[in-house]
């Protein structure tokens, strides 16, 4: 948490403080929402429970009716109806018709009553035709199938003797419960225009209102488990809630449905109301989130950048800052700092570089006393002995040496002239010391490069004071030069005393050295000099030679010189 930016701290609180609140209202929502289903679920199923009831009164009251009839005494006089006269039979059969009509009045359910007298042909029924005489007596309700589905109904017989023992001729009471009538009881159950309700059995599918969905119910029964229960079923894309409860006296499931979308109306109101806050509350917290990132994160971001910038010394770098802005007197002093640095620094280095160049040609036109006093002294010397022509060489390469040193007015040369004065500096040591020879072995090609001026001198120097001065016997000196791909190498070489690797190591580290120091001025100047012209790996590098004393490896790239 400690490397994250401010921003990315603020987002995080904004989100801890947003997503517990939507989580509260979605858990509390979906709570909601499943108690209402569980309820509604509860009450359909008790309804159902109730109308199933009632249905089952109704058929037991017309079963307790048939029973009635069959220990009535018209329905026993009629077993011996052969024994009235014809006046007599005829009222009895309207006395028993009347009966029977009365009861079809008063029933809630559309039913009629059929008195058989199998002995003879007499028969007395509510029904405008006469029915065939049963040849299947069924002692329980029972689904009969028509050519009509609109006929379809449930039949119950009663016998008289009820025990079965035949006593003179049998009656057999017939009733039927008509499925049409069941379909009004079920157009009672629907509640909303969405509602319906259908009577189902495996054998004989479905009882429903014309109204009702064919392709749902058959979903539906198929998915049915148990004799009763609720269940959701989709359909088409939407959800219905199935409440359904079995009829033991019919054998038939009574099923209700409706679409769960419309019970649902007023929490998927709340829900929406729930998810639109939520949204709300997110844009809110974006717009917070983009206001926070703009008009904080932004300025601290380019702040932070430009501190950074000013430590890799990139003191160009300015902040644009807008007036109305908190951070904009932050930015300004800013930016005056940064001006007032990068001026400075430019003071500094341009003072710098001014001393160096002044240093530089101080150095130049500077002429080592002892160094001089040794070649004068040499030419008196020679002079005394009348040795006029070896006076004549060291005048002659000492002019020139002194020519080069002090031009001063010209910082740049060619390889060509820095090696005719190196040539001149190493005649003069030849000649002051015999045992000194030299060797300069650079391709002409890189005579034409042009180079700063002293540039390889110095080194040259460098390895006659501390290398080969205190050399007992010859010594040498090899001076030699290469191409390579995108670069230029001289070599310097000598038979000296050399350097130890910790020596080598302390010179090498001396050379990276911004400090003035005494000591191997001239192999730190050429060193930076190569640097800061060509840059990359331009530069000296040091190593032991084959010759025995220190290698000295000049690089500078192929690049011109500013």
């Amino acid at each position: 948490m400690s490397r994250l930016t401010l921003f990315q701290k603020a987002v995080i609180i904004l989100l801890l403080l947003l997503l517990p609140t939507a989580l509260i209202y979605s858990y509390s929502n979906y709570v909601t929402e499943q108690v209402i289903i569980e309820d509604i679920h509860s009450r359909n199923v008790n309804r159902l429970e109730v109308s199933v009831n009632q249905f089952e009164s109704d058929l037991d009251q017309i079963s307790q009716f048939i029973v009635a009839l069959s220990i009535d005494s018209d329905i026993s006089s009629l077993r011996n109806i052969d024994l009235y006269s014809p006046f007599e039979a005829v009222a009895l059969k309207e006395d028993v018709s009347e009966k029977l009509r009365t009861y079809q009045q008063l029933s809630k359910l559309l039913v009629d009553v059929t008195i058989y007298m199998p002995n003879n042909d007499n028969a007395i029924t509510t029904m405008p035709n006469f029915p065939d005489i049963p040849e299947n007596l069924s002692n329980s309700w029972r689904y009969i199938e028509s050519n009509n589905r609109e006929h379809d109904y449930f039949i119950r017989h009663v016998r008289y003797p009820i025990n079965n023992m035949v006593i003179g001729n049998e009656v057999i009471i017939e009733a039927r419960v008509y499925a049409q009538s069941l379909r009004e009881h079920l157009d009672e159950l629907v509640t909303t225009n969405e509602n319906e309700a259908f009577l189902f059995h495996n054998d004989f599918g479905t009882i429903a209102p014309e109204r009702t969905n064919s392709t749902l119910t058959e979903s539906i029964n198929h998915q049915l488990q148990g004799s009763s229960g609720t269940l959701n079923v989709h359909h088409n894309g939407v959800q219905y809630l199935v409440s359904y409860v079995e009829s033991e006296a019919l054998d038939w499931v009574l099923i209700d449905f409706f679409p769960l979308d419309e019970l649902l109306k007023p929490v998927y109101t709340s829900r929406y109301l729930l998810y639109t806050s939520v949204v709300l509350m997110i844009l809110f917290g974006v717009i917070s989130g983009w206001l926070l990132y703009k008009k904080i994160h932004i300025p601290i971001r380019d702040l932070s950048h430009a501190v950074h910038k000013i430590k890799q010394a990139d003191y160009s770098v300015r902040i644009t800052a807008e007036h109305n802005n908190e951070f904009y007197k932050l930015t300004r002093g800013f930016n005056e700092m940064a001006q007032q640095i990068q001026t400075l620094i430019e003071q500094v280095y341009e003072e710098k570089i001014r001393s160096q160049d002044a240093f530089l040609k101080l150095m130049q036109a500077q002429i080592n006393p002892h160094f001089l006093y040794n070649c004068l002294f040499y030419i008196k010397n020679m002079a005394k002995v009348q040795q006029t022509e070896a006076v004549e060489k060291m005048a002659l390469h000492l002019g020139h040496y002194f020519r080069y040193r002090t031009r001063v007015e010209d910082e740049k040369t060619t390889l060509l002239e820095e090696i005719e004065l190196v040539e001149h500096f190493l005649s003069i040591h030849a000649l002051r010391k015999k045992s000194l020879t030299y060797l300069i072995s650079v391709p002409r090609e890189m005579y034409a490069i042009e180079i700063p001026r002293l540039l390889i001198q110095p080194i040259v120097e460098n390895a006659i004071v501390h290398g080969i001065d205190s050399v007992i016997g010859k010594s040498y000196i090899h001076i030699s030069g290469k191409v390579n791909q995108n670069s230029y190498v001289i070599i310097v070489e000598d038979n000296g005393i050399g350097l130890s690797d910790i020596e080598m190591n302390n010179l090498t580290i001396k050379l990276e050295d911004d400090e003035v120091l005494k000591d191997s001025y001239g192999l730190r100047n050429v060193h930076q000099r190569l640097q800061k012209k060509y840059g990359g790996e331009s530069g000296i590098y040091l190593s032991k030679s084959e010759h025995g004393g220190l290698k000295v490896k000049l690089i500078w790239h192929m690049a011109r010189i500013d």
